[in-house]
């Protein structure tokens, strides 16, 4: 039986913790479309310390971190939902760790945009 999705939005973890790694994984998106425009040149794509930058590829391939970043919502926020009635605090565990993985994510996407521009 799964817990109504009304009254699972309505407590105050994930009614904190959900929007707001939404608004996250928008941000990366708006931020990577607005920052690195379509082109034929290969954009560097890694970084490596020791040895520089490493991958290069097309532009279109730094779109991938924020769709890992959305699926990743995605399949945590619909297993908490899941389990939500069984166990409260692994839903709430599964939703922060949405929000950590979105924060990282971003600022991935940030040093993407500050290797290019």
């Amino acid at each position: 039986m799964l817990y109504p999705i009304k009254l699972y939005f309505k407590h105050l973890p994930h009614l904190i913790i959900l929007p707001l790694a939404l608004i996250l994984n928008l941000a990366n998106w708006v931020w990577l479309l607005i920052k690195i425009r379509p082109q034929a040149d290969p954009i560097f794509l890694h970084y490596n310390i020791l040895f520089g930058v490493d991958y290069v590829g097309e532009w279109w391939r730094v779109l991938l971190l924020p769709l890992a970043g959305l699926l990743i919502f995605l399949v945590n926020g619909i297993i908490a939902w899941m389990i939500f009635s069984k166990d409260k605090f692994a839903a709430e565990l599964l939703n922060f760790t949405s929000l950590l993985c979105q924060i990282f994510l971003l600022i991935a996407g940030a040093l993407l945009v500050f290797l290019n521009v």
